[in-house]
Formats: structure tokens, C-alpha cells, sequence
């Protein structure tokens, strides 16, 4: 696994990791683990000034000479196109800025007199003896569509997450972080601006890959990336888009838009069967071990398979996904709150008409929650939703339409009095941390804090990646990407009844007619019910496991859930999934050995 870290005092720092771990010559107290790209890896130093750009990063060598010479300004962390962290180390001080998508997270954690930082959490926690963080896991377990809780929080106790757009200081003992970057809203085309951005996202890949490959699902975002890479690749070079699709199975659903895409000149088509052996919940035994549950654990067995297959096949050197495209896209329906609390009360009333014909809702009741979610802080809201958690009965329910702010289902059955508990601390902690927010900021900040989500735990199937050999890259997490994005004014925002207008009109020219006149995702539910009742003996057996040993799961009950959900009673996946994946992860992460750390001036570890 690739991580990179350091030590506060970079004069003498304690322990280094053992295995693979390169100390910088031009990074005082800095380390690399395992194989990096030089494109990735680039450090300019002037006198006492050393800084590094981590990652996939457009800057070009005079501009990283000019931050040496002449410092690191804050818009370092989204200024040029791709995926990177940007580190300054100087006697007085190491400064980091994370990323605005969170997919170079970075830790920390004292020890030693100082403060380490690392791009991985568990390397940390091999530092420390740390283990799971029990609080952070129960608020990941009963309530997963509210990131907030998870803020500033590793899945490892007391090693903490810098928050993504933000400048981590750390002098000595000590540590500040401070936020560098939020929405600007301004104007401008924000369908150019979308194209100006991706382009230059997939660009920067394409300048290093010999054999880039993309999903190509017939939905809107892998197949925007694929397009505009063939468009880009130029003469002579092929870009491969991938296609999974049921064995015997080659047209319907999305398969047919993947056709109708992959017509473009300069982009190959290769379908890859699924099979049996690939049903979502099977092989869970083969997970890896990451820094938290991946996204990808209950479709592990279609995701390994599918790395392996372009790995061997394809001879990939990076691959993309459309990972953070829904999340960054789609706008939230508290867009509607923010309508109402700007005094655009037309508008509202007429986008909460298209939303409630879209979700067969009726139109007054929706009104009317968008109207108390606009009076409602989401202090006030968190502050319920700790209450809700706690409570023995009156279970969470969602809010109508999901105009709220956070979407929430009620509280799964196997939850412990214990794990509720946890969840409920997370919550009203929440709600201290937090400000509230002006009207008209709301679904802003809403979709930067699920980017933060999706791209930090977009990590751990990078690693997941790694363990296969691929080299994984999610564009629409790119700093300028988001950014872009979520600078468009409330008043040229879609309506969350719209279905990624701003990105069909960005590629307008390159998207199918059918494909951009597409208004809905495909469905994979049954496909999932398939593999939950193929797999249910193993699931079953799951229960009685690790999160049932740390009081957080009831495991008869979870059983019952599991059961009816294979039996197709009205149980929402979200309620079951983040069990059986959170239980993987313990499972994976017990049989993996710990991180081990030396002294630094010791042999030991050695590159």
C-alpha cells in the first residue's frame, strides 16, 4: 500500500515505518512507502524552505520552483487540475493542505513528544496500538448518510482526520487546522466551466498512462470521462472503455447507451461477463484490509474481478471511474429549502412541483417541509437526530421527499442500546462543532460535505486497487472539479427533479442523443437480492462476529433483517450493507498484521 507521512520535528523524528519506507532527501522528516510514480512525487526546496506536491497535479516546474522560493499560498490546494496534497516543511513550522475532495486525506496523531501525519490512517495506528474507533463506527453503522458525524475522525481511535480544503499546521506538540477553501458562487457558464475542468482532470492522466482504460457503464459520469479522453488521447491512441455486463446478456439497460457511446471515434469497447462467482456478498473472506470499510465490499468479488480482468487483459496503468459524480451532480432537494429562505418563492413552488411529480408525492406536504427545513438550523436538526438515536422508541424516519437536512433511515433493529448511544454522543458533538449556516448556502455545503465523504472513503477502494495492481484515479473528486462545480449561483442551480443537466449540456458534443435525453440511473437491486440469497448461509454467520463481540450489533436480530431482505420484504439495503461491511473490515483488519515502526537511525526498514 503507497502512503506517504512524517514527523513534526523534522530535525530528528523518533520511528519511520519498516517496509518500503523512503526517507526524502529533500523533505526533512519526510517518508514515502511503497512505489510511486515521479510524476507523482515532486519536492523544490530554497534555504530553509522544502515543499512537495503529492499526487496527480498539473503545476508545472517553474510554478512548484516559485513555491519554494516564494511560499505556499492557500489556493495551493485547489490551484491546478488533478489529485494532490501540497506539504511545506520549514524550521518554524509543517504546513499541509488537503485536497478539496478529500481523496488524499491526511492524519495525525501525537506520539513521541510531537505529532505524526500520514495519508493512512492504519500506518498510524500501527504507530500507536490504536484500535477501532467505536464512536465513529456506531455513527457510521446507524446513521451513514450524515458525514458530518464522521468529520475530523479516523476509523482508528484517537488518530484524527484533517478535513478536506483545509491547512494543517503543526509546530512541535502542537496542531491547528484552518479552512483555506469553501463554495464561491460567481458567474459564468457552469457547463463550460464542468468541461474545462473534467478535460483537464482526465488530461493529466492521460499525459502519463500508456494504457488508460475507463468504466464506460452507460451512465452519465464514467461515460464522460471515457468520451473525453478519447478526444483527447490524439492520433494513433486508443483509450479503452470497459463494460460489465451479465454473462449471455449483451444489449438492454445500460448496456445499450454503453453502446451507443463507445461509437466514438478513439475509444475501444471490451465487455467483461459476470458470473455467478461475481454476485454482490460473495467472497467477502477476500477482502483486503484498508484504512476504513470500502465502498466496494459488498461488490468486492465484481470489483477484484473486474481489476483483474482489465490487469490482465487491458494491461491497464490507470483506470477511471465515475466515482463522486452523483454525489457532486445531483443536487440535494434542501436546494428547495434554500429557494424559500432566499425569497425565490416561485421558483420553489414550481421545483417542488417537478420534485414531488417526480417521487409521486403530493406537492403541499412538500412545500411545507421545505418551508420548516428552511427555518430549521441543522444544529437544531442535529440535535433531533441525537435524541432520535438515543431514544428507545419514535425511531428516525426520513424526512418527506428528503427535503432536509440529512436523509436518514429509521434505526435498524439490530442496533444496541450501546451502539445507539455512541451514535447519539457523535450527533450532539455535531451539533457543538458546527455553525449554522446563511440561506442559500444550504445545498452547497451539503454536497461539498458528501464529496468529503465520497472521496476520503474512495480511498480505501484505491487500495483496494493497489492490492490488484491497478491504478485507480476518480476525477470527479479533482479539487477543481469540485470547485467548479459548486460555484454555479443558487439561481442557475438545477432542480433536484433534474437529472445532471449541467453536465449533459458540458458534453453536449460528445454525448449520444439518447444517452443525454437519459433521465434515470440503472438499477442494480436485483442483482443485489440475487447475491444476498446465494450468499445468506455466510451472511448469517457474519453476525455472530466482531461487531456483535463490541456490543454495537444484536446479532439474532441482524440475522432476522438479513433474512427478510434476501426474502425481499421492504428492508432498505442502506440498513444491512454498512453491518456486513463494517464486520468485513474488522474481520480483514484482525488478520492483517499491524504496521510496524523502528527507530529512525535503525537498518530496519531500509529502503
Amino acid at each position: 500500500m503507497r502512503w506517504f507521512g512524517g514527523f513534526s520535528s523534522p530535525s530528528a523524528p523518533p520511528r519511520r515505518p519498516i517496509g518500503g519506507a523512503r526517507l526524502w532527501p529533500t523533505m526533512p522528516g519526510c517518508w514515502t512507502v511503497g512505489t510511486w510514480p515521479g510524476n507523482e512525487v515532486r519536492t523544490t526546496w530554497s534555504g530553509t524552505r522544502f515543499v512537495a506536491v503529492v499526487g496527480t497535479c498539473g503545476i508545472a516546474a517553474a510554478e512548484l520552483a516559485q513555491l519554494g522560493t516564494g511560499g505556499v499560498p492557500d489556493d495551493v490546494a485547489w490551484r491546478w487540475p488533478g489529485s494532490y496534497t501540497t506539504v511545506e516543511v520549514t524550521r518554524a513550522a509543517t504546513r499541509i493542505w488537503t485536497d478539496l475532495g478529500g481523496a488524499w486525506p491526511i492524519y495525525t496523531t501525537p506520539a513521541d513528544g510531537g505529532v505524526y501525519w500520514a495519508s493512512s490512517s492504519r500506518a498510524l495506528a500501527g504507530l500507536t496500538g490504536a484500535g477501532p474507533d467505536l464512536d465513529r463506527l456506531a455513527g457510521w453503522l446507524l446513521a451513514p448518510s450524515v458525514p458530518v458525524l464522521l468529520a475530523e475522525r479516523s476509523a482508528f481511535e484517537d488518530i484524527a482526520l484533517v478535513p478536506p480544503g483545509h491547512r494543517l499546521t503543526i509546530d512541535g506538540d502542537n496542531s491547528r487546522v484552518n479552512r483555506v477553501w469553501q463554495p464561491r458562487p460567481r458567474a459564468g457558464s457552469p457547463p463550460r466551466r464542468l468541461r474545462n475542468e473534467l478535460a483537464a482532470a482526465v488530461a493529466e492522466r492521460l499525459a502519463t498512462a500508456t494504457m488508460l482504460t475507463s468504466d464506460l457503464s452507460g451512465g452519465f459520469d464514467s461515460t464522460a470521462l471515457a468520451l473525453l479522453a478519447a478526444e483527447q488521447a490524439g492520433p494513433g491512441r486508443i483509450v479503452t472503455g470497459v463494460t460489465v455486463h451479465p454473462a449471455g446478456c449483451n444489449s438492454g439497460r445500460d448496456l445499450d447507451y454503453a453502446w451507443l457511446a463507445a461509437q466514438r471515434p478513439g475509444l475501444a469497447h471490451r465487455l467483461m461477463p459476470l458470473t455467478g462467482e461475481h454476485a454482490p456478498y460473495a467472497a467477502l473472506d477476500e477482502v483486503p484490509v484498508t484504512d476504513e470499510p470500502a465502498p466496494s465490499t459488498i461488490a468486492h468479488a465484481r470489483f477484484a474481478g473486474q481489476l483483474r480482468w482489465i490487469r490482465d487483459t487491458l494491461g491497464t496503468d490507470c483506470h477511471f471511474t465515475g466515482d463522486g459524480g452523483d454525489s457532486l451532480l445531483c443536487t440535494p432537494p434542501i436546494m428547495l429549502a434554500d429557494l424559500v429562505s432566499t425569497g425565490h418563492h416561485r421558483r420553489a413552488v414550481t421545483e417542488t412541483m417537478r420534485w414531488a411529480r417526480l417521487r409521486r408525492l403530493p406537492t403541499w406536504p412538500l412545500l411545507t417541509t421545505a418551508i420548516r427545513t428552511a427555518r430549521t438550523s441543522r444544529v437544531d436538526t442535529l440535535t433531533t437526530l441525537a435524541n432520535d438515536l438515543r431514544a428507545d422508541t419514535a425511531p428516525m424516519t426520513r424526512s418527506d421527499g428528503d427535503i432536509g437536512w440529512y436523509t436518514t433511515e429509521p434505526v435498524p433493529l439490530w442496533a444496541t442500546q450501546a451502539a445507539r448511544s455512541r451514535a447519539a454522543a457523535l450527533a450532539h458533538g455535531a451539533a457543538a462543532r458546527l455553525a449554522d449556516l446563511p440561506g442559500g448556502t444550504f445545498a452547497t455545503t451539503v454536497t461539498a460535505e458528501n464529496m468529503a465523504e465520497v472521496g476520503r472513503s474512495a480511498r480505501a477502494d484505491i487500495q483496494l486497487a493497489e492490492h490488484a495492481g491497478v491504478l485507480l484515479a476518480n476525477p470527479f473528486t479533482d479539487s477543481r472539479v469540485i470547485d467548479a462545480y459548486l460555484s454555479v449561483q443558487l439561481n442557475a442551480m438545477p432542480g433536484p427533479a433534474d437529472y445532471k443537466p449541467v453536465l449533459g449540456a458540458a458534453l453536449s458534443d460528445l454525448f449520444p442523443a439518447k444517452l443525454a435525453a437519459r433521465s434515470t440511473k440503472g438499477d442494480f437491486n436485483p442483482d443485489h437480492y440475487g447475491g444476498m440469497r446465494a450468499n445468506l448461509p455466510a451472511l448469517h454467520a457474519l453476525a455472530d462476529g466482531r461487531l456483535a463481540a463490541l456490543g454495537l450489533v444484536d446479532p439474532a436480530a441482524l440475522r432476522r433483517t438479513l433474512t427478510m431482505t434476501a426474502a425481499g420484504l421492504p428492508v432498505a439495503f442502506s440498513t444491512v450493507e454498512p453491518a456486513i461491511a463494517a464486520e468485513v473490515w474488522l474481520r480483514a483488519l484482525a488478520d492483517a498484521p499491524r504496521g510496524a515502526w523502528s527507530a529512525i537511525g535503525t537498518r530496519a526498514g531500509a529502503a
